[in-house]
């Protein structure tokens, strides 16, 4: 059933032309959210791992209870990651929620409910001039299928 799920997803994310990255050579494997549209969203099915751009708006959905991911800082051309800092969104907290993500370091997050956050990462020493970390990302995985909107 889980192959059969993974085929249907993965035919479908190609239809829309979206590929996951393979190559070692290149990039790290996983999801690149920029392939998605603007305005689109995708339930990744399995247990995944998504790349996610600085100053990149993405809406995160849980589909599972408990259900946890991770973030981590990391440079997709293998050098040196710098810090970065991830507001979190979630209309069940008080206020918003800032973590810091240092390179080598998984930053864990639980989801309260079946609920949504929108992260918005940055970078933590506050520089607004992100074109010298192009290559730098969040990664983000989840140890269940999660729905993700950019």
């Amino acid at each position: 059933m889980r192959v059969v799920t993974m085929q249907i997803a993965m035919t479908a994310l190609v239809s829309m032309g979206i590929t996951l990255a393979s190559s070692a050579l290149s990039k790290p494997t996983g999801f690149y959210i920029e392939q998605l549209p603007k305005g689109s969203d995708v339930t990744l099915p399995l247990p995944a791992t998504t790349f996610i751009p600085l100053a990149g708006r993405v809406l995160l959905s849980s589909t599972d209870m408990p259900q946890t991911i991770s973030f981590k800082a990391i440079n997709i051309t293998g050098a040196m990651a710098s810090s970065i800092r991830v507001a979190i969104y979630d209309a069940n907290a008080a206020k918003v929620h800032y973590a810091d993500v240092k390179p080598g370091t998984p930053y864990l997050y639980n989801f309260r409910e079946l609920s949504s956050i929108t992260i918005i990462p940055g970078l933590a020493n506050g520089s607004k001039d992100l074109s010298p970390y192009k290559n730098l990302k969040l990664q983000v995985e989840s140890d269940k299928p999660l729905a993700i909107a950019h």
